[in-house]
């Protein structure tokens, strides 16, 4: 199975800081987070669009087009989601203005063998967990968010502030709009 080739958003570096703190509170619960990934361009993000093709110039000069002016994007953390289904995914569900779901849905129908199922924007905290790993995921960072000094993101806004094209033929990142180092 080849990794897909993805647009992705990013986040400010203090947003980013507040994400990995979540990965942190997983891995101290013993739950694997993805802070476990070590390649040196993974960084917490929301995924726009990914197709088994890479982006020709002509997509990513459009989505440049498309999210320059959308960028730096405030948007709403309205909770946690769970996705899949044996496996599950938690993560940071985000609400998204319309000019954004329209910029990712005519990004999806210009590039050739785009994932286009419905998009559910997150930025994801843990992948492949078990329903009983998943709840126990969900306690943690429940108790999280009810400290004192909780570093939370759940219910804070995130600042996405770029948008870059991850490739991995070449485990590479491009940015195609705004701070997406």
């Amino acid at each position: 199975m080849s990794r897909a080739h993805a647009l992705e958003l990013v986040l400010d570096p203090e947003d980013d800081a507040r994400v990995r703190s979540r990965w942190a509170v997983l891995e101290d619960a013993g739950i694997p987070s993805l802070g476990r990934h070590r390649g040196r361009t993974h960084r917490p993000h929301l995924t726009v669009a990914s197709s088994p093709q890479p982006p020709g110039e002509e997509l990513l000069t459009l989505a440049g087009e498309l999210w320059s002016p959308l960028l730096p994007l405030r948007v709403e953390v309205t909770g946690l989601v769970l996705l899949g289904g044996r496996r599950l995914t938690i993560a940071d569900l985000v609400a998204l203005p319309l000019a954004a779901r329209r910029a990712q849905a005519e990004l999806v129908s210009r590039w050739p063998d785009a994932d286009d199922r419905p998009w559910v924007p997150h930025v994801t905290l843990a992948t492949r967990l078990t329903t009983q790993v998943a709840g126990e995921a969900l306690a943690a960072l429940s108790a999280e968010a009810a400290g004192p000094s909780s570093g939370a993101v759940g219910g804070a806004p995130l600042v996405l502030h770029g948008l870059r094209w991850w490739d991995p033929d070449a485990e590479a990142v491009s940015a195609v709009a705004g701070a997406a180092a």
